[in-house]
């Protein structure tokens, strides 16, 4: 009996090491944190490995608003397994890819702690790895990637940082600057005309002087719009509050069209409006009234998308 139990010991603990083989030893852990700066909702992020043919699951248990970030636990992998990467790919909430033009089949190579931080789909980088997160960080690297695009925007962080109206994806190109002014109390303007000259956008936040016992909101956020022209002679097309997009920016937002100049001179107005208590921002895009391409689901396309980035 001695000599039987003496021969099995070996026998059981290369049983026990093989089973901790098997059971992962030797796979490292994977938790990665994903930040959502693409400017849209992200509902779904699948993530597997580069040689996996199904995605498996979402990712995420509710939405991730613009700004957001959540901790991801892939799971435990091997050293062979973690430098082969990872695909990933992201969807909205009409459940299509937030990026088009981004290639999820591209690997992507990450390390425990990993920051996944996914980009405005409008710029040349789609996706980040980093070992850490600084919003003001990349809030300077996307701003530096809309200017290698030439869209003619330019720095839209102004120094001190209050907020900023940002996120629409212009769908111009090699637009020409006409005015950057960025205040020191962080305030700003900016406008530019598209290549063709056809186009004027503008893109500017002031300190507020709305008072609301005095002021109707409609009728000063009117005004103000109406201000975004250099002539005296306007004429009121519409001012309606939107509720969509009132619901993205939490703030009451109007949409104001109107006609500015006279005979061959006349331009058309539509501009987004919003006043947030301290800053009023407008977002207004003038053309010509002959324009022969109707360009309002493009501007609704835009306003759609806007947001206010986080301040300093």
């Amino acid at each position: 009996m001695k000599k039987w139990k003496s021969n099995l010991f070996p026998v059981i603990t290369l049983a026990v090491c093989l089973g901790l083989a098997a059971c992962g030893v030797g796979r490292k852990p994977l938790e990665i944190t994903v930040v959502n700066r693409t400017t849209y909702p992200v509902e779904d992020i699948r993530i597997r490995e580069t040689d996996g043919k199904d995605w498996g699951e979402n990712r995420l248990e509710t939405t991730l608003a613009q700004g957001e970030s959540i901790k991801i636990d892939l799971g435990k992998y091997t050293v062979e397994e973690l430098d082969r990467g990872f695909q990933v790919q992201f969807y909205g909430e009409d459940e299509k890819p937030v990026n088009p033009n981004y290639d999820p089949d591209t690997a992507t190579i990450l390390e425990n702690g990993s920051f996944l931080i996914f980009t405005p789909p409008d710029i040349s980088v789609p996706v980040f790895v980093d070992s850490a997160y600084d919003a003001v960080v990349y809030d300077k690297k996307i701003m530096e990637l809309y200017a290698l695009n030439d869209d003619g925007r330019g720095d839209l962080i102004p120094s001190e940082r209050i907020p900023v109206l940002m996120g629409g994806a212009l769908p111009f190109t090699n637009m020409q600057n006409l005015r950057t002014e960025n205040n020191e109390d962080g305030t700003y303007r900016y406008e530019d005309f598209t290549q063709d000259g056809q186009i004027l956008i503008v893109n500017t936040a002031e300190p507020t002087r709305f008072v609301p016992e005095v002021q109707d909101l409609e009728d000063y956020l009117t005004a103000c719009a109406l201000s975004l022209s250099d002539t005296d002679t306007c004429e009121l097309l519409s001012a309606k509050a939107n509720e969509k997009y009132t619901e993205n920016l939490t703030y009451p937002v109007y949409i104001v069209t109107y006609t500015a100049g006279q005979n061959e001179d006349t331009r058309k107005w539509t501009v987004f409006a919003v006043d947030t208590d301290s800053y009023t921002y407008l977002y207004g895009f003038c053309e010509s009234v002959d324009t022969e391409e109707d360009m309002d689901e493009i501007y609704q396309t835009i306003f759609s998308q806007l947001y206010l980035s986080e301040g300093g």
